[in-house]
């Protein structure tokens, strides 16, 4: 199998992480469909590197690639290296195939995906990585920084959040960091449980900050100004749901509830528990999904993706991929196809009107950034 930028993302879609320990999985087979998109559904952007993350602001559509891959040690389990990275814009309306280039020659190693990317309407925020550092959280203007984006702190994150002026993330080692926009130098820890559980997705509103923990299956709760390192268990890890809850990852809100991925190939669930808090036993929207990979919500339904599971006898899958929706109330256990027949689709985001989603492709510059009426 020939190394590319999305050979490499796949593996980690599909949970074949080089990070080793407890936050591993893997996957097996899956089928390919043809494309099928709904009506007035358009391409914003085509000929992009492995776009895998995606955020709107009401006028922009921004979006972070992966650029090339290489390998950094030729042998063993090793973090590949991704380079030559983009973070881009487009209006909703149309570029013209034309992005703004915000910040270029950005870098990546192996990790959660989407890598974290947030636009609070003023500025797009986002994490690069790089080998053996502490990686950096950088800043651009959403008009443009002429490619010299500022670097506000040095972390390592595994998603963020954006509310209230505040960046919020979680690291790999259990850990949930905030700072404020304006001065990230000496961010906050809101918790820190010590290398295990790990920790993924992370969602912030006024109620509070919210995240899942995969070692343990939890979702946590904690006030933006913190919790004395004791957050509220809002979902208890003695989940009731068929005992199957076993690889929480992405998470959303709305006004009552907080949603959540559970992002296994083939028995992957899309989720829902009370911010008051649900016991062992959230709500199952929707079951027997093939790797549900990102989530939002615009309180009337959850809308999500499915990578589909990457490689069967070792060849890598186009068309396995899905856009679905759900109501928040329930669907019956039968969500709505949005679109099928993707390669790839990471990144998700909704505004009032639209949903947006990034299909980041088989790695040959062929990933694309859509946009749809709801």
């Amino acid at each position: 199998m020939t190394d590319t930028p999305l050979t490499r993302a796949l593996l980690v879609l599909a949970g074949f992480s080089t990070f080793a320990g407890a936050c591993d999985r893997a996957t097996g087979a899956g089928e390919a469909t043809p494309l099928l998109v709904p009506s007035g559904a358009r391409i914003l952007a085509s000929g992009q590197q492995s776009p895998v993350s995606i955020a709107v602001d009401g006028t922009n559509v921004y979006w972070l690639t992966l650029g090339t891959t290489s390998k950094l040690i030729p042998t063993g389990k090793s973090p590949y290296l991704h380079s030559g990275g983009q973070v881009l814009a487009c209006a909703i309306s149309g570029c013209m195939n034309a992005p703004l280039v915000l910040a270029s020659g950005r870098t990546q190693t192996d990790r959660q995906l989407p890598v974290p990317l947030v636009t609070d309407g003023t500025n797009v925020y986002w994490s690069d990585q790089t080998p053996l550092s502490a990686g950096g959280l950088f800043s651009c203007s959403v008009d443009g920084c002429n490619d010299s984006p500022q670097m506000i702190g040095s972390a390592l994150p595994e998603a963020m959040a954006i509310y209230g002026g505040a960046l919020f993330w979680t690291e790999l080692a259990a850990e949930v960091y905030t700072c404020p926009v304006s001065d990230c130098g000496a961010p906050t820890a809101l918790w820190s449980a010590g290398n295990s559980p790990c920790a993924t997705g992370v969602v912030a509103d006024a109620s509070g900050v919210y995240w899942p923990t995969v070692a343990t299956e939890s979702i946590m709760k904690c006030a933006a100004g913190g919790c004395a390192n004791a957050p509220t268990v809002v979902m208890s890890t003695d989940s009731a749901i068929a005992g199957e809850v076993a690889a929480l990852e992405q998470i959303t809100t709305d006004a009552d509830h907080v949603y959540f991925t559970d992002g296994n190939p083939q028995i992957g669930m899309i989720l829902a528990c009370a911010k008051s808090g649900c016991g062992p036993q959230p709500i199952l929207l929707a079951g027997g999904l093939n790797a549900p990979m990102a989530i939002a919500t615009d309180g009337v339904d959850v809308y999500w993706t499915e990578t589909g599971e990457a490689f069967v006898n070792g060849q890598s899958i186009n068309g396995a991929g899905l856009v679905r929706r759900c109501a928040v109330g329930g669907c019956n256990g039968a969500p709505v196809t949005i679109a099928s027949g993707l390669t790839a689709p990471v990144g998700i985001a909704v505004d009032d009107n639209n949903v947006y989603w990034a299909e980041a492709g088989t790695g040959a510059a062929d990933g694309r950034i859509w946009i749809a009426p709801k």
